[in-house]
């Protein structure tokens, strides 16, 4: 009888999904005896602290929007693990991705795949079978070690770097930047989309001999933009901001994702795929309808829930803290209540620290997870960082519950932290009908 996807799932996570074995060697060989030597398509490689899932999903709309046939690959997932396996926008049937498990499985040596190693040569299976024009592929951890390196990529991009999972990667931001430039190829086009960039990309970049662009160095953002010049496309499509390249300034359409920190990560994508060397053909009218309907899940996400505006972002480290701060500079009507809770390896005091003052009062709860944070070390957190109202609650479901008991007109609540929390509480909504609020 044939597994279903939940079942092959749960034979995955006896495995230990937690378990992480730096190196590409098993992806690589164990790809090339499925797939042979290298995929028919254009393979684009995304790696980065914050902004990855941003810009995959993005690059992923605009080449669509340019007459592509497009698979995205992400992580995690935050309800269905086909969330992670994109064809044109859309999950992938449970069928294909079965019939991928299984191929894998059929390896002699697939016992050696860790969790996430097994789930990237089967997205691998899956756009391969699917005949997609282009992969793109959002790295797991770091770089240069992981399982998504395997593949040589056509085109690579690098988003801003922070401290995150540095038991793998290392404790500097250099350290951490040369690991993610480990999916630089010698001769292939590269953007780096950093505010504050670190030396150890472009220093790799110049050693492998890649052709990188760099954000304030080969191209800019600017708040103002000459519209008459660049004409919108459509009527309801109105540009905001502009990049600058080459001395020119071309406008852009606000991307259809929350936060200013949005147009880096789109000026990134448009310059990578209409780099000089890409193999792409981008017309910048796929550019303005591809920005202006992409999706992802989870990424200052609004819904409104019985009449009060809820948003959800997996912020989880101090970067990406500062960035939710920043997009919730603007206070709501009312009051700001946060629900939240992350596993113990995340940075908790530096995320609390960041946004304590964003809000009137916390939510906590513990996940249920292995790796779960204790939440007296959240709550001792939120207590140092001068938090007057904390709420604990048995489980995230009633933290959620509480917050919105609460809420009144013109409060607002926002749902953060690990996908673990996004995920669960964000499946509780009916998203179809409810987001874009």
């Amino acid at each position: 009888m044939t597994r279903s996807v939940d079942d092959w799932l749960e034979a995955l996570l006896q495995r230990d999904p937690n378990r992480i074995e730096p190196g590409v060697e098993r992806c690589r060989r164990i790809t090339r005896d499925l797939l042979g030597d290298r995929p028919q398509a254009c393979v684009i490689t995304v790696a980065g602290t914050n902004g990855k899932g941003s810009s995959v999903m993005m690059a992923a709309a605009v080449c669509r929007a340019a007459g592509y046939r497009v698979g995205s690959y992400t992580s995690p997932h935050l309800v269905d693990v086909r969330e992670r396996f994109l064809v044109d926008g859309e999950m992938v049937e449970s069928a294909v991705l079965v019939r991928a498990f299984e191929r894998i499985d059929a390896h002699p040596d697939s016992g050696a795949l860790t969790y996430f190693e097994w789930l990237t040569v089967a997205a691998f299976l899956v756009f391969s079978v699917s005949g997609v024009d282009v992969w793109v592929l959002e790295v797991g951890l770091g770089g240069r070690l992981d399982a998504v390196n395997a593949l040589d990529a056509d085109l690579a991009l690098i988003t801003a770097i922070g401290l995150d999972h540095q038991d793998w990667l290392g404790d500097g931001r250099e350290t951490i930047g040369r690991e993610k430039a480990g999916i630089l190829r010698a001769g292939q086009p590269a953007v780096y989309v950093d505010p504050e960039p670190v030396e150890a990309v472009r220093e790799t970049a110049g050693r492998v001999g890649a052709d990188l662009l760099s954000l304030g160095k080969d191209f800019s953002v600017s708040a103002t933009c000459s519209p008459s010049e660049n004409p919108p496309l459509e009527k309801e499509i109105r540009p905001v901001f502009g990049l600058v390249r080459d001395g020119q300034t071309v406008c852009l359409p606000q991307p259809a994702l929350m936060g200013r920190h949005q147009w880096d990560n789109a000026a990134g994508v448009v310059v990578l795929l209409q780099h000089p060397r890409s193999p792409l053909a981008i017309p910048d009218e796929a550019v303005w309808r591809g920005l202006a309907r992409v999706r992802l899940a989870g990424r200052l996400e609004r819904f409104i829930d019985h009449g009060r505006t809820v948003i959800f972002d997996v912020a989880h480290n101090a970067e990406a803290a500062r960035t939710l701060a920043v997009a919730l500079a603007n206070p709501p009507v009312g009051r700001r209540l946060a629900v939240f809770s992350a596993l113990d390896d995340k940075p908790i005091e530096a995320v609390v620290h960041t946004l304590a003052g964003c809000f009137d009062a916390w939510w906590v709860a513990p996940l249920g997870e292995p790796r779960a944070a204790a939440v007296r070390r959240i709550e001792g957190a939120l207590i140092q960082a001068g938090v007057a109202r904390v709420h604990r609650e048995a489980d995230l479901v009633g933290a959620y519950n509480a917050a919105l008991a609460e809420a009144r007109e013109g409060d607002e609540i926002v749902v953060f932290g690990s996908f673990h929390v996004v995920g669960p509480l964000r499946a509780r909504l009916d998203t179809r009908e409810n987001a874009g609020h």
